[in-house]
């Protein structure tokens, strides 16, 4: 008769000042190494059987994943979804996003939440970048999807889409052809909870400018009659829900705007208390703001009153 042996305990590791602390406090020191406010750029992964050729762009910000390699008791009790769950992972190609999601196990892919498409290498020259965009974030989950590749099966968990249109002034297309890739990006994308662009929009007259104006995204507003907004506004959500709003943000010479679920900002702990209001067209537009559906389709009425118009109540962010 065969005897299995017994596991071997593991070294509680006393001496070790964390492990020393509270379970509770541990936890927490575990899930602050694992996330970033940065984006995590073109991460690679793989093993020798599936060698990688990293990204020019690749970057990973400050994380603590070493902590993991601390011991084997670290090890088995860190919980490494937050890694997935609450960081934003940020790719410049199909290839290397596709790559990365299909070698994660299917545990881990089905809960990234929050990925970003970065524009910055779609050129004249290279055509195919910016098909193999389109065509990644627009195929569905029939069998085409999985032989041609597919965001929507790579990453069924996905809650928050990203656009970086941050490169628009250096990118090597006509301003109405990279609309045109802008708006192919969104066309077939639905369920989402948050949908971003993110742009470049510096100086004051830059600041003039509608936050939904192409300019802050393609560097022209003259490339059609489309509505970004209206084009954002179905991709988040089901059909019929109304219960989302429009928001906007300028930082450092950037601009990102969004609709978003009332109900993803609701599961945040800040609190958005910028005000939007404009009294003529010649006025800034707040540097911060968001307004619903409604407020939005009526943006230009409260051009008329004399006292200054909240566009916007204050929400929970």
């Amino acid at each position: 008769m065969f005897r299995v042996a017994a596991p071997q305990p593991i070294n509680p590791q006393l001496q070790s000042p964390l492990l020393r602390l509270p379970g509770e406090i541990r936890n927490i020191i575990y899930l602050y190494s694992l996330t970033t406010d940065l984006p995590i750029t073109d991460p690679a992964t793989g093993s020798p059987a599936h060698t990688t050729v990293k990204s020019p762009h690749h970057s990973i910000p400050p994380l603590g994943t070493a902590l993991l390699q601390a011991c084997r008791l670290v090890f088995r009790e860190t919980d490494i979804r937050p890694l997935y769950t609450r960081n934003t992972f940020r790719f410049t190609s199909v290839t290397h996003m596709h790559r990365f999601l299909v070698l994660l196990s299917p545990e881990h892919s089905r809960i990234i939440r929050d990925l970003e498409v970065d524009v910055r290498d779609v050129d004249a020259r290279h055509p195919g970048v910016s098909r193999e965009w389109a065509q990644y974030l627009s195929w569905s989950e029939g069998i085409w999807a999985k032989k041609l590749g597919s965001l929507k099966v790579d990453a069924p968990g996905l809650r928050t889409l990203r656009l970086n249109f941050e490169a628009w002034p250096r990118i090597g297309v006509s301003r109405r052809h990279l609309w045109d890739i802008l708006r192919r990006l969104l066309i077939n994308v639905d369920a989402l909870e948050r949908v971003v662009i993110n742009g470049s929009s510096k100086g004051d007259t830059m600041a003039r400018r509608d936050p939904w104006s192409p300019v802050h995204f393609v560097g022209s507003d003259d490339v059609g009659s489309d509505d970004l907004v209206e084009i954002m506004w179905p991709t988040v959500g089901s059909p019929g829900n109304e219960d989302k709003l429009i928001r906007w943000a300028r930082h450092n010479g950037n601009i990102s705007l969004e609709v978003v679920l009332k109900t993803h900002i609701q599961k945040a702990n800040r609190l958005w208390v910028e005000t939007s209001t404009k009294t003529k067209a010649s006025d800034p537009w707040p540097k911060d703001g968001h307004c619903s559906w409604q407020e939005y389709q009526q943006r230009h009425e409260h051009l008329a009153f004399p006292e200054p118009r909240n566009i916007n109540p204050t929400v929970f962010v």
